[in-house]
C-alpha cells in the first residue's frame, strides 16, 4: 500500500514534535542543572565552606571596636601578686581547650581563675585582650606582662577588680616559667602610648 500525502504529513509533524520535545528536554535539563549548581555554591558560601567572590567593606567600625578604650595604669603602680588577681579566661578562637589549658597555667602561677569558657562575642582576631573595670586596671596590667602582645581594654561598667583574659587568633603562648620568674615585681607598670587616664577609687565599695 502506497503511503498517501496525508500520512507523510502526519509523520513529518510527529517527527517535528519529537525534535521539539527533545530540544525542550535538553534546555530545561540544562537550566535545572545550572540552578542546582548555583544553589549548591550559594549554600556552601553561606555555610562558610567556600569563600565569597567579594566582600563588602564597611566604612564604620563595629560597635565592639568603637567601645574599646585603653586605660592607663595608675602612675607609679607596681604589679600586684598573681594570687591577688581574679581572672576569667575566654577562648576567642576555634582551637578547642585553649581556655582550660591557659586557665590551668594561670592557676599554677597563683591566679584565682573563676571561669573558663568560649568568648561570648565570638572570635577575637588579636593576640590577647585583657578586659578590666576601673578597679582592675593594675591587676590587668600585672597579668598582661606574661602575655606577649596583650592589650588592656576598659569596661567602665565593671564594678569589681576581676579581669577577663580573651585569647585570640594570634595568641601563641604565655611567657615561659623562667621568663615569668625573671620579671621584676618592683618595676612600675608601663603605660602604653595613647592610653586614657582612669579615675578609680582605691578599693571596691563595701
Amino acid at each position: 500500500m502506497t503511503p498517501t500525502a496525508t500520512d507523510e504529513t502526519a509523520r513529518q509533524q510527529a517527527l517535528r514534535r519529537r525534535r521539539l520535545q527533545q530540544r525542550q528536554t535538553v534546555i530545561f535539563g540544562a537550566l535545572i542543572t545550572v540552578l542546582l549548581v548555583v544553589g549548591l555554591v550559594a549554600g556552601l558560601m553561606w555555610a562558610g565552606a567556600v569563600p565569597a567572590p567579594f566582600k563588602r567593606s564597611f566604612s564604620s567600625a563595629s560597635p565592639t571596636e568603637q567601645q574599646i578604650v585603653t586605660p592607663c595604669p595608675p602612675e607609679g603602680a607596681t604589679p600586684v601578686a598573681f594570687s591577688e588577681v581574679l581572672a576569667n579566661v575566654f577562648n576567642g578562637t576555634d582551637r578547642g581547650g585553649l581556655a582550660g589549658e591557659t586557665g590551668q597555667a594561670l592557676g599554677q602561677l597563683g591566679v584565682v581563675v573563676n571561669q573558663q569558657a568560649n568568648w561570648p562575642q565570638g572570635a577575637y582576631t588579636g593576640a590577647v585582650q585583657i578586659v578590666v573595670g576601673p578597679l582592675g586596671v593594675t591587676a590587668g596590667y600585672s597579668l598582661a606582662r606574661i602575655f606577649p602582645g596583650a592589650v588592656v581594654s576598659l569596661d567602665s561598667s565593671r564594678g569589681d577588680e576581676s579581669v577577663d583574659v580573651v585569647l585570640g587568633e594570634k595568641y601563641d603562648k604565655m611567657l615561659a616559667p623562667d621568663q615569668i620568674a625573671a620579671l621584676d615585681p618592683a618595676a612600675p607598670l608601663e603605660a602604653p602610648a595613647g592610653c586614657t587616664p582612669v579615675e578609680a577609687p582605691t578599693q571596691a565599695p563595701a
